[in-house]
């Protein structure tokens, strides 16, 4: 198998000489001439199709939905939720779950107390001093605060797939320990995150899906953001008619 991020090239023994000389005495790698080189080739060949890859894959979109979460005012909306796609997580024993897996271990876990302490090592800057005191002032208030999760795995393809209440939203910039002790799975003992959320009455979510939603900062469309893996966590509200 070869190396992740290694490339083999075969080209004449006269061109490799030359390359050799070549980034020896201009002082430059081989990796960072390499780099330019392929770019430029790519650009040459078909801008528009570059321009693409290069957005997607330096996640542009990402950023700026990051960003317009972080820069977007904690008023929300009566039909806003918070919203989580998940990935593979290992327990700490390390056994792999999937997004699905995950969330069903959390149900399992809210069974035996009532409710569960959800983790997510997403940025701070996700759910900032604003944002928390917002949310628990809802909720102390008497608003349901709902949480959606999507899923990508052989049931669901990339589309809601549980949903939540929230009970209370707790942040630090810094990962730390479950604000309450093992109010979580201890599947996932020792657990530390940025972003703990408290909640109750998780259940498979039959009535809400990804393409009925959008991102609430933005307005770009959920059901497309997320089959490009280009939003994890943030806010989301029904498309307006």
């Amino acid at each position: 198998m070869g190396r992740q991020n290694y490339m083999t090239i075969t080209v004449a023994d006269t061109v490799q000489d030359m390359f050799h000389e070549f980034v020896t005495k201009k002082g430059l790698t081989k990796t960072a001439a390499l780099n330019d080189v392929l770019e430029m080739y790519m650009l040459a060949k078909d801008e528009k199709l570059y321009l693409e890859l290069k957005k997607r894959y330096l996640h542009v979109e990402s950023v700026r939905n990051m960003i317009a979460d972080r820069d977007g005012k904690a008023e929300g909306t009566a039909e806003e939720f918070i919203f989580m796609k998940l990935g593979m997580s290992e327990t700490a024993d390390g056994d792999p779950l999937d997004g699905e897996e995950t969330v069903r271990l959390y149900m399992e876990d809210e069974r035996e107390r009532g409710y569960t302490w959800f983790s997510t090592q997403s940025l701070y800057y996700g759910m900032n001093d604003a944002r928390v005191k917002y949310y628990n002032k809802k909720i102390e208030g008497g608003t349901k605060v709902r949480i959606l999760f999507a899923v990508n795995n052989e049931n669901y393809d990339n589309d809601i797939a549980f949903s939540a209440e929230v009970l209370e939203v707790y942040s630090r910039k810094l990962p730390v320990g479950c604000p309450e002790d093992n109010g979580y799975p201890m599947a996932y003992d020792n657990e530390k995150a940025r972003i703990w959320i408290k909640m109750r009455h998780i259940e498979e979510e039959k009535e809400i899906n990804a393409s009925m939603l959008q991102i609430t900062s933005t307005g770009r469309d959920l059901k497309q953001t997320i089959s490009n893996a280009q939003y994890h966590f943030g806010y989301v509200s029904f498309k307006r008619n």
